[in-house]
């Protein structure tokens, strides 16, 4: 029985440094793929060159429609220039293995509704490791494997007539987290939504170019990060994590006091500290290689709280710059 067609869109803005990588595997397994399109979001890097170079089919797009932001704009010229009945977002800096997308249509078929992929994520640079925070609480609030989660724009694969049955991407055009907004629209419809890890099977490196790039992303977020997680699940989460921050500076302020006090740091901050420490080990060791850098989980902690803060303001004042565009930060309020 002949298989599913499958469009596979990239969205790309300056992602002249990614998309070799994503290219590359993409076209060692062609068995499933019908269609592949990058599409250029009006970079101003090699990004349509490299694409190009590759044999890859190649929308330019110069202009950003009014009213979207410029990822939804971008995944919506990809569906109005592809055809196959099975869609797949994949983002210019993932890394698929070949039996990704074959494992993506078996969920498909099995579940319907909405498929997506948080990937591992694969740093190379300390500053990447401060992600870790933000990563282990996006994988909370996804309620992964539920047929309720919420989605991951990295990687998501659905049908397009469910796609045009939610209203399509006209429905999410301005949010700023387009991917969260897609999947409640599913769930709005009564389409499930699954969500998994990438494990071995996709990983990407979030932002190589640097902690500017890794900031911005993030405070871009966190500005609409909490929508559709439910109120007892944000209870839970807050409560952990203050329960987190307070033990992160446990034993550092207990060190920084020794020289005032001359009381030495107890056995219970030690266990405080190093226990939570273990715990948010143990809990993100399947996100990403942060390995032996988790030594620095307080610092980590202070990272995130600051982007928080950063990002609060931000909203407040109704913007936040990613990749050199301002967007509106309450459209993912709404």
């Amino acid at each position: 029985m002949a298989h599913k067609k499958v469009a596979v869109i990239i969205p790309a803005r300056n992602e002249a440094k990614n998309l070799t990588t994503v290219l590359t595997a993409l076209q060692q397994n062609t068995q499933f793929i019908d269609e592949l399109l990058v599409v250029d979001d009006n970079s101003t890097d090699q990004t349509n060159e490299i694409a190009t170079k590759l044999g890859v089919k190649v929308l330019k797009l110069n202009t950003l429609s009014a009213g979207w932001t410029g990822k939804s704009n971008a995944l919506q010229q990809g569906v109005l220039n592809t055809k196959s009945e099975i869609i797949l977002f994949l983002d210019a800096d993932t890394n698929p293995t070949p039996d990704l997308i074959g494992k993506l249509i078996a969920c498909l078929e099995k579940n319907g509704g909405l498929i997506s992929v948080q990937p591992f994520h694969q740093m190379e640079k300390l500053y990447e490791r401060f992600a870790a925070i933000f990563n282990l609480i996006g994988a909370i609030g996804a309620r992964l494997g539920e047929r309720n989660g919420l989605a991951f724009g990295p990687a998501m694969m659905m049908y397009r007539t469910d796609l045009e049955k939610v209203g399509g991407l006209e429905k999410v055009s301005n949010q700023l987290l387009e991917d969260r907004a897609l999947g409640l629209l599913f769930i709005k419809n009564n389409l499930p939504v699954n969500t998994y890890l990438g494990g071995k099977d996709i990983s990407f490196q979030m932002y190589p170019a640097g902690i500017k790039s890794l900031t911005q992303g993030f405070t871009k977020n966190m500005a609409a990060g909490s929508a559709g997680v439910s109120k007892i699940r944000w209870l839970l989460l807050f409560t952990w994590f203050s329960g987190l921050v307070a033990a992160a500076w446990e034993l550092p302020f207990a060190f920084l006091a020794w020289g005032f006090t001359y009381n030495a740091p107890s056995l219970y901050q030690y266990c405080l500290t190093i226990g939570f420490g273990l715990q948010l080990w143990w809990f993100i060791r399947k996100l990403g290689n942060f390995n032996i850098y988790l030594i620095f989980y307080p610092f980590m902690i202070l990272y995130f709280l600051l982007v928080f803060f950063y990002s609060v303001t931000k909203t407040w004042r109704g913007q936040v710059i990613w990749k050199d565009r301002i967007l509106d930060a309450k459209a993912g309020l709404k």
